[in-house]
């Protein structure tokens, strides 16, 4: 579990620095997985609007070629 956690030695000292440090380890766990969800949904939102742009047929009618 230290290793999957990214724990390692605590530089704190005494108990209450062991604990504040485990949550700090658990907060630093959460941001990384709301960042890996964060560039997943981005990655699915370009995907899904780069082919939407690219089709010419979305241009307005007065810059279309005649």
């Amino acid at each position: 579990m230290k290793s999957h956690g990214r724990l390692a030695r605590c530089a704190l000292k005494g108990t209450i620095g062991d604990a504040l440090y485990a949550v700090l380890c658990g907060c630093g766990h959460n941001i990384r997985k709301i960042l890996a969800y964060l560039g997943a949904f981005l990655l699915a939102l370009l995907t899904s609007l780069i082919p939407a742009i690219a089709q010419p047929d979305h241009l307005p009618v007065t810059a279309r070629a005649a």
